[in-house]
């Protein structure tokens, strides 16, 4: 209030002695001095009010552009300010609002990179967590909760409590302390499980001070299959090599003496012909995983269960055992006939050998609106039932010698049939007894 007075005297004393310095060069009657004072209070006080009027658009023109900079650092979108070219801020302005648009397209910029990072994290194969040096975590993505079996925390949080596994946290500490990457596989129980992990950890520099990134790959399934690859390649191995053995040796003793004496000639090549054939199944058996495991789905068409079941039979032709069909000759389905017969002979042929004298095998089958259901139960040996989870794996045949005592084959029998159910989406159920017999219920959609 004092500024604004101070400025009205101030323009009052200049129009009041430019009006003294007139009427020294002009001779005034008084009235006509009276109103020319008059005019020049007036004058002043019009003057004084329109300094201040452009004092306030500048000042209005400054308060916006910080109330703007204001709401820019709140993280509001950066606004500019509308200046006119004759504000003595123009060029101010000017800069300024240049300096908004900068920063709101580096906002968007950073934006559609964290969106971009945010996708990229979700969609890894791999758990990736990042920890400070404090030992806090700020990246922690969707799969690496789903390997550490827990939910996806807030960020950030200290890592004991998401981390739980002694080993793993180990390795984190060791990185920190060497600086340098490190990689191990480790074996974490989750959720009472014990699973492989491939966990590699990066130390680099964020700032003034260090920071891990850990990553983590599922390895569980990986080594299984390795190990089933193993397993059936040692398995494989010992099948080629007892009929190949079994094959020279009596070759061998042919060629002898032996081989002149027409009896002991006939009995060995009657061995050399069951070793050959048994070699040659074994050869169509590992074929036939072989063409499931590649090989498209076969041609839909209706299926009639009983027929299959019939002609199995007739090619099974068992004289010790008796197979009852009590499939219902009407009895159709949709599928893979190719497939249907690979799984009745299999199963057929697995409840004859494995059964006893006089024994009987019964085939059933029901299905509702969504499956069906293959059952086929027999009188047999039956299967301990320590035994039982393990018949559909390759080669197995449980008690070795007391099987090979009972029945000869490639034991990858129940494997192609456990094969060819997992494709379509099916599933296997068994419920044995030893002595009494087995029952194997397939149930597959329709």
């Amino acid at each position: 209030m004092k500024n604004k007075f101070e400025k009205f005297i101030i323009i009052l004393g200049l129009n009041l002695i430019l009006l003294i310095s007139l009427t020294q060069i002009v001779s005034l009657t008084r009235q006509t001095l009276t109103a020319l004072i008059f005019i020049v209070i007036l004058i002043s006080i019009i003057e004084a009010w329109l300094s201040q009027l452009w004092e306030m658009s500048d000042a209005t023109e400054l308060a916006v552009m910080k109330k703007r900079m204001e709401d820019t650092l709140a993280g509001e979108t950066p606004r500019g300010v509308l200046a006119s070219p004759e504000s003595p801020y123009y060029d101010l302005l000017q800069s300024f609002n240049a300096l908004q648009t900068y920063v709101r397209h580096s906002q968007y910029d950073n934006k559609r990179d964290v969106g971009n990072y945010q996708t990229l994290l979700t969609s890894l194969p791999v758990g990736v967590i990042n920890v400070d040096r404090h030992h806090t975590i700020d990246v922690f993505n969707q799969k690496a909760a789903d390997l550490l079996g827990v939910s996806l925390p807030k960020l950030p949080i200290s890592e004991n409590l998401i981390i739980r596994q002694f080993t793993l946290s180990e390795l984190i500490s060791q990185t920190f302390n060497t600086q340098s990457k490190q990689q191990s596989i480790l074996n974490l129980t989750i959720n009472g499980e014990t699973r492989q992990y491939d966990a590699s950890t990066l130390y680099h520099q964020s700032g003034a001070e260090g920071e891990v990134m850990i990553m983590l790959y599922d390895l569980t399934s990986v080594l299984q299959i390795e190990r089933m690859q193993a397993d059936f390649l040692a398995n494989a191995s010992h099948e080629f090599k007892t009929p190949l053995t079994a094959i020279t040796g009596f070759v061998e003793t042919l060629q002898g003496p032996a081989g002149d004496d027409p009896k002991t000639r006939a009995q060995f090549l009657t061995i050399v012909a069951n070793e050959s054939q048994r070699l040659s199944d074994l050869v169509n058996d590992i074929l036939s995983l072989s063409r499931l495991k590649h090989k498209a789905d076969g041609e839909v068409s209706i299926i009639k269960v009983s027929e299959i079941v019939n002609q199995q039979i007739q090619k099974i032709n068992s004289q010790r055992v008796t197979i009852h069909n009590d499939v219902e000759d009407q009895f159709e389905v949709v599928g893979v006939a190719e497939d249907a017969t690979t799984i009745i002979q299999n199963l057929l042929t697995n409840a004859v050998k494995y059964n006893v004298e006089n024994g009987e095998v019964w085939v059933s089958a029901k299905k509702d609106n969504s499956q069906w259901s293959l059952n086929v139960r027999d009188s047999g040996i039956g299967i301990p039932l320590s035994q039982q989870s393990r018949i559909f794996e390759r080669f197995y045949r449980g008690d070795e010698s007391r099987q090979r005592k009972i029945a000869s084959g490639t034991g990858l029998g129940l494997a192609i049939v456990n094969e060819i159910v997992t494709k379509h989406n099916g599933r296997l159920q068994v419920k044995s007894q030893v002595g009494v017999g087995t029952s194997i219920t397939l149930t597959l959609p329709l």
